[in-house]
């Protein structure tokens, strides 16, 4: 395998997560506006329950089919890769039927027992055409991830995205609902046909003539079904379950945070407005870097499981060192800007500059949580997806145990929240950390891991400052300063990097090239 297939596939994802996010950041905020509080309320209502059942289909089994693609596609072995693919489709879409037939068997009972708002019924209804779509389209994504082929995907996404935004805002430009029901159906159904048109570019893309003749097509279903789905099973359900327990963690903390507070002595106005300034402003920005860590996850997977398959641990040894590197690389800037500019970045972007502040609090997890992303999926790629779970559970026992029993302290409030998040953060990146050292020798130099990306963010971050200061002086413009002062300092970053040899650009710009 070629470095550059590694380097290549993660700076296309980052560039693509950036890009989707950027286009969803946008479309919520002109959606907002054109369908007003009540529909964004019902439309919130919904998404979350759309998402918690398509974790149950789509969080395992795609890390699974790529991690498996790319062993047997190291092995050349051509009849695993479409036997895999084959019965994971067959999983996933027996999982989505079950769910779409219970959603749509117990919808009086979701809407009003569960959900508790009658309003929501026929934006729940067109979640169901969802569940399968997505199914399918995280599991064919997972087949390429695996070949290490990421531009399908990559445009996949991009279509969803466009697709979804230039559906649902053309219909309420045109239309304009008066009812909120309506305008948030609209928005759901928007998810839907993004999936559906991403779908088919993956079906197009995958390319059937791929396939041998029929007579190989035979051969393929002579090998055992049952062990190749208790592979796939082995893996997704362990990974699922993590996913799941994360959905019920934010959940129950969106009940728990708000109710701890006014026990401390807030009032509940006071309560929900500290949650929604935490959750709604300071975590979005706070996940940022997630869009490099989320895009290396993705692509060390097939890379380390393609290597353990033919034992050249040297190679996942260095694979794992770059990702470490390069996660360290972007988590140590982010951390240190946010620390020292999180009023000023909270001003600028909410008008609330008490967001600020618990960024900057928040902040401290950011090292943490990017790492305990990588190493996640390094482990998931080296086959211990189990102990990454448990790994995991305990970290969220400890967040909750936090919000539980600290936030209502009257010593602590809201800063027992922030106790328990960075601690739950720590915790699981140290097991996995603990658990990658004692599976494969990764040789780590705290100089040019710690030391020198630490001085040189701190440099960096003082630069911006009065970069900052001298373009404000010319421009008059808090807006565009900000954007002249990081546009500079991340050059100047990049620079010092290259001249500190902390990382070879020069190389990785030659491998990029080929």
């Amino acid at each position: 395998m070629k470095k550059s297939s590694f380097i290549y596939g993660t700076i296309l994802l980052v560039i693509v997560n950036f890009l989707v996010r950027s286009l969803g950041f946008v479309y919520k905020i002109i959606l907002s506006r054109l369908i007003g509080p009540e529909a964004i309320g019902l439309y919130q209502m919904v998404f979350p329950f759309l998402m918690l059942l398509i974790t149950t289909t789509s969080a395992g089994i795609p890390s699974a089919v790529s991690k498996l693609v790319a062993k047997e596609n190291s092995l050349n072995n051509r009849e695993g890769v479409y036997k895999i693919l084959t019965i994971s489709l067959f999983i996933g879409g027996t999982l989505s039927l079950v769910l779409s037939i219970l959603v749509s068997l117990n919808m009086d009972f979701i809407v009003t027992k569960v959900l508790k708002n009658e309003a929501i019924f026929y934006p729940i209804l067109f979640t169901i055409p969802a569940i399968s779509l997505i199914t399918f389209a995280s599991i064919i994504r997972g087949f390429f991830y695996g070949l290490k082929d990421m531009k399908p995907p990559a445009n996949a996404q991009i279509i969803e995205q466009l697709f979804r935004i230039i559906f649902v805002l053309s219909y309420l430009v045109y239309k304009k609902p008066s009812n909120p029901v309506l305008a948030a159906t609209i928005g759901i159904i928007g998810v839907s046909l993004g999936e559906f048109f991403g779908l088919i570019y993956l079906i197009f893309k995958f390319n059937l003539r791929k396939l041998n003749p029929r007579r190989h097509l035979i051969k393929i279903y002579t090998v055992s079904s049952l062990k190749v789905a208790s592979s796939i099973l082995y893996i997704s359900i362990p990974i699922t379950i993590g996913r799941l327990v994360s959905s019920l963690i934010q959940t129950a903390s969106s009940i728990l945070i708000p109710q701890r507070l006014i026990i401390a002595g807030y009032t509940s106005s006071e309560a929900i407005q500290i949650f929604g300034k935490i959750t709604g402003m300071a975590m979005p920005l706070l996940f940022l870097p997630f869009t490099v860590t989320s895009a290396l996850a993705i692509n060390i997977i097939p890379n380390i499981s393609e290597q353990m398959a033919i034992n050249n641990m040297d190679d996942v040894s260095e694979q794992c060192n770059l990702a470490i590197k390069i996660t360290l690389l972007v988590a140590i800037p982010i951390t240190i800007i946010y620390t020292a500019f999180g009023n000023h970045l909270a001003q600028l972007i909410y008008n609330q500059e008490d967001v600020g502040s618990y960024l900057s609090i928040i902040s401290y997890s950011t090292i943490f949580l990017c790492m305990q992303h990588t190493l996640s999926g390094i482990l998931h790629g080296m086959g211990k997806q189990i102990i990454t779970t448990i790994n995991y559970l305990l970290g969220m026992v400890i967040q909750l145990y936090c919000t539980y029993f600290l936030i209502s302290n009257p010593k602590y409030g809201i800063n027992g929240f922030f106790i328990g998040y960075i601690l739950s953060a720590f915790v699981i990146f140290a097991l996995n950390f603990i658990t990658l050292k004692r599976a494969i020798k990764i040789r780590l130099s705290i100089l040019q891991l710690l030391i020198k990306p630490t001085i040189l963010s701190s440099l960096t971050a003082l630069s911006m400052l009065y970069i900052y200061k001298a373009s404000y002086l010319v421009t008059t413009s808090n807006f565009l300063s900000t954007m002249v002062s990081a546009l500079l300092g991340g050059i100047l970053y990049l620079l010092l990097l290259s001249i500190t040899k902390t990382l070879n650009i020069k190389s990785i710009i030659k491998e990029i090239k080929g």
